[in-house]
């Protein structure tokens, strides 16, 4: 088959299509003829190998790629969930990686059945994605019905589905973008949307009278308790600095600004890990296949043969770059 070989940790330089055997089907485990794959910025983490933790606690892969939709081709001699050769799937390999490769083989339980309704290409931006928005708006304060919830990078990949389920949650949206997506954002439910590049957040909120029950930060800021709501709740999807080496750092700046907050506020800051839940992708396809929830596809390209420079320039400045919503490659 062919996959996208990573040889080092860097750029596009590292990144090579080459022919490699398929891989090993274990008796746990689902072999899938790929069709559609996403990147995500944990992808470009991977690539780079930047923080340095990253070198530690997970490695290299040799195949880089997470998430992905596709055919059960083969089904392991231990799967107990019903899944069939010839089933369309979609799921994620999570830190494991190997999804940028014409086939991969996942553990069942990283799997869903894609809804006839949903294309291949939305199922491949859900996984990652779509179950990081959905579990950090159930991290901390729950999101009730006329809530304010507050999304920063309302037009990345997290942004644009937290927005959405936000609204599906009942709260009153404020969505934090650029002024290329104000009008993208806003069509994704949003009550109010901050142009970051004509004010900032507390300006808009000091002129608006707002606090907020709950902030998503899924670009990566301080500052956000003086912004929330007594007893609200700060997530922080991505860190401040997110390639900087001193990862302990920066979880302690988010937990103690402006303050020490576990101490001297009611509001509370969470350090939040996305974690791959079947039920969670099942709910997003069910959501998506009832046109409740629309995955924003903004890079789309076709052939294994992109996928190199899709990842590599993902992120135009090492981990801190603006693309909008989520970049696809239909193998």
């Amino acid at each position: 088959m062919k996959a996208v070989c990573q040889a080092g940790y860097g750029g596009a330089e590292q990144l090579s299509v080459q022919e490699v055997p398929l891989p090993k089907l274990e008796a746990s485990s689902v072999l899938v003829r790929i069709v559609a794959v996403s990147v995500n910025a944990g992808d470009h983490h991977m690539l780079t190998g930047r923080p340095f933790l990253i070198r530690v606690a997970v490695g290299r892969r040799a195949i880089p790629g997470m998430d992905f939709s596709g055919v059960v081709h083969a089904v392991g001699s231990g799967v107990e969930c019903n899944f069939s050769e010839g089933d369309e799937v979609f799921g994620t390999a999570d830190t494991k990686c190997g999804a940028f490769a014409e086939y991969i083989s996942v553990p069942a339980t990283n799997l869903v059945r894609k809804p006839e309704k949903v294309t291949w290409e939305e199922a491949a931006a859900l996984p990652t994605a779509g179950m990081t928005a959905l579990q950090s708006l159930r991290t901390g304060r729950p999101v009730e019905t006329g809530g304010r919830v507050l999304i920063n990078g309302a037009s990345s990949g997290v942004g644009t589905f937290a927005v959405q389920l936000a609204k599906l949650m009942g709260a009153n949206v404020t969505g934090v973008c650029s002024t290329a997506n104000v009008a993208m954002v806003r069509s994704l439910g949003a009550d109010a949307v901050v142009d970051y590049k004509k004010e900032s957040v507390e300006q808009a909120a000091a002129a608006a009278g707002e606090r907020y029950d709950k902030i998503i930060d899924a670009v990566g800021r301080l500052g956000w308790h003086r912004l929330l709501k007594p007893k609200g709740s700060h997530v922080a999807v991505a860190l401040p600095n997110p390639e900087s080496e001193c990862v302990p750092c920066s979880l302690c700046a988010i937990a103690c600004s402006p303050w020490c907050c576990c101490c001297l506020s009611s509001s509370k800051s969470h350090m939040f890990m996305q974690e791959v839940r079947a039920a969670d992708m099942d709910e997003l396809a069910k959501m998506v296949a009832d046109g409740q929830l629309r995955p924003v596809l903004g890079l789309r390209l076709v052939g294994i043969s992109e996928v190199p420079d899709a990842l590599a320039g993902h992120s135009e400045t090492l981990g801190q770059g603006h693309r909008t919503g989520k970049t696809v490659v239909s193998l």
